[in-house]
C-alpha cells in the first residue's frame, strides 16, 4: 500500500487511533498500537514514509470502538467495523498476500492454527485462554464470505481453535510446510483463475475478538525468542510495532546476530 499520514509530529494518539490510511482506499486505516506522542516520522527517498516513532505512555489509553455482538451483525456491519477500527489490514488476500480488497468477496477464509516451522512459537500455548476472543472473531469473520471458514490444528494438539463453532476443522500432521496456510489452501480449496481467498492468522483473530468484546484495539502478542543466539530462549509478551532491540535487550549472546521472524 501507499500510506497517507493522518498524524503529524507532536500529535497525541490513543491505541487504535489512525496513523495513516491506504492511498488506494481511504477506508483502510492503520492504527497506533500504543497511546502516546508521535515523536518522529522518518522518511526515505522521495519522502517515502519508513517509520513512525511513538513515545508510549506508561499507562495505555485506548480509543473506544464500542462492544459488539458478532452474532447479531451483518457481513456489511462487520466489514465497516473492522475498517473503522483499523483491524482490516489483518485480513490478507491470496493470491499475492496483500491487504484484502473490501470490494471483493472471497470464496473461503483460511486460518492456520498449526505452526510447523522450525523454532516457531507453539500456537497451543500462545492462544491458551483466548477461546472467547477466537470465537467472537470467527463468528464475525465468517459473515464476510458465503463460503466456509477453514481452520487447521495439529493432529495431536490441544488447540483452543479445535472447539470453535462455525468452522470447518482440519487436522494437520507431517513435516514443514504442513502448517503453512498456502499448503492448507492448495489441499482443501485451491485458487482458480479469477478467484480469491482470505487469510487471517490466529494472533490477529485474538485482536479482532478483543475489539468486539471490549471495544479496545489491543495489539499485545506472545512471541517466542528461539535459537542458539539467545542466552535465555523464552516466550515474551510484546506490543506489535515495538522495537526489536527492546524485546531482545540483554538476551543475545553477541552483537553479530540477525533477528528474523
Amino acid at each position: 500500500i501507499t500510506p497517507k499520514l493522518t498524524v503529524k509530529i507532536g500529535a497525541e494518539v490513543k491505541a487504535g487511533d489512525s496513523l495513516f490510511y491506504s492511498k488506494s482506499d481511504e477506508r483502510i486505516l492503520f492504527p497506533s498500537p500504543v497511546s502516546g506522542i508521535v515523536e518522529d516520522i522518518i522518511r526515505g527517498e522521495r519522502r517515502k514514509v519508513l517509520e513512525i516513532k511513538i513515545k508510549a505512555d506508561a499507562t495505555q489509553q485506548f480509543a473506544d470502538f464500542g462492544k459488539k455482538e458478532a452474532a447479531k451483525m451483518s457481513g456489511e456491519e462487520v466489514k465497516t467495523h473492522l475498517l473503522a477500527s483499523g483491524c482490516w489490514p489483518f485480513v490478507k488476500q491470496r493470491p499475492y498476500d496483500v491487504v484484502a480488497n473490501p470490494n471483493q468477496a472471497p470464496k473461503a477464509i483460511f486460518v492456520s492454527g498449526y505452526a510447523s516451522a522450525p523454532l516457531a512459537a507453539d500456537l497451543d500455548f500462545t492462544l491458551a485462554g483466548k477461546e472467547a476472543e477466537l470465537q467472537a472473531a470467527i463468528t464475525a469473520v465468517s459473515k464476510l464470505t458465503e463460503g466456509k471458514v477453514h481452520v487447521s490444528v495439529g493432529a495431536n494438539s490441544n488447540s483452543p481453535l479445535a472447539n470453535i463453532k462455525e468452522i470447518e476443522l482440519h487436522k494437520v500432521s507431517g513435516p514443514h510446510p504442513s502448517g503453512n496456510v498456502s499448503t492448507l489452501i492448495a489441499n482443501i480449496d485451491p485458487i482458480n483463475k479469477g478467484e480469491v481467498v482470505w487469510v487471517v492468522t490466529p494472533q490477529d483473530l485474538i485482536v479482532i475478538g478483543e475489539l468486539l468484546l471490549t471495544g479496545k484495539y489491543n495489539a499485545t502478542r506472545t512471541v517466542a525468542l528461539t535459537d542458539s543466539k539467545f542466552s535465555n530462549p523464552q516466550y515474551v509478551t510484546a506490543i506489535a510495532g515495538a522495537a526489536i532491540a527492546d524485546v531482545t535487550a540483554g538476551n543475545l549472546v553477541n552483537d553479530n546476530t540477525r533477528i528474523i521472524s
